[in-house]
């Protein structure tokens, strides 16, 4: 479910880098997002698509359109969205693609960063982040090969998660009510805020993850 990234020495030799984590995105995956306002019943004005599609919507969220073939370049800064939320949804390893939740203890594995996690003020054993769950068997690969990761990182197991935002592109209507970007991305909005959703075009889902336990020992150290 991963590719490898391959060089060749000056011996002819193929030595295997850096292995591209299955979120990652790839240059052949952007898809044209032609989008409408349109005014729903009770809600009002709302970012569709044109042609809306099965899958478009996740509840009240309207999600960003990414092809899913791994073809083209790592865009290393990028996450395909599609295999992003799957990863979430289905407690997907965002390394490996496989299943991360331990079959022995029920835990999930998961790598935090300053980037990509929110503490929840009064509740130290849970949080918010937008970076999938990790399986063991990647963890220590992942720590020693990811340049953020050594910026800042902690390795946890937690109990459960649910989902709680959305990062998005944000945007507004012009005055011929025509969607234009208001320049956020990854904007965060919670489930919760219906107000913000209605211009919110989701790249990524948050979620909550619980019962938060440290495992330095899934990291290799003490």
């Amino acid at each position: 479910m991963t590719s490898t990234a391959t060089s060749t020495d000056m011996t002819g030799t193929v030595e295997p880098r850096l292995r591209v984590p299955f979120v990652i995105a790839h240059a052949g995956e952007s898809a044209p997002q032609s989008l409408s306002f349109v005014n729903k019943p009770f809600s009002g004005l709302r970012l569709v698509y044109d042609n809306p599609r099965r899958g478009d919507e996740v509840g009240r969220v309207l999600r960003a359109r990414v092809l899913n073939n791994r073809r083209g370049e790592p865009q290393w800064k990028l996450l395909n969205t599609a295999r992003q939320w799957r990863c979430m949804e289905k407690l997907l390893c965002q390394v490996c693609g496989r299943v991360a939740t331990d079959p022995k203890t029920g835990r999930i594995p998961w790598i935090t960063t300053a980037t990509a996690f929110r503490e929840i003020p009064g509740d130290a054993d849970s949080g918010l982040t937008s970076a999938p769950p990790t399986c063991a068997a990647c963890i220590p690969e992942s720590l020693s090969m990811c340049p953020r990761l050594h910026v800042s990182s902690a390795v946890w197991t937690v109990a459960r998660r649910e989902p709680a935002a959305i990062l998005a592109d944000m945007y507004s209507p012009d005055l011929n009510g025509r969607p234009v970007h208001t320049g956020e991305r990854n904007f965060f909005v919670g489930l919760d805020e219906p107000d913000l959703l209605r211009y919110a075009l989701a790249t990524q889902l948050v979620v909550r993850i619980e019962d938060m336990q440290p495992a330095p020992h899934l990291a290799g150290t003490p």
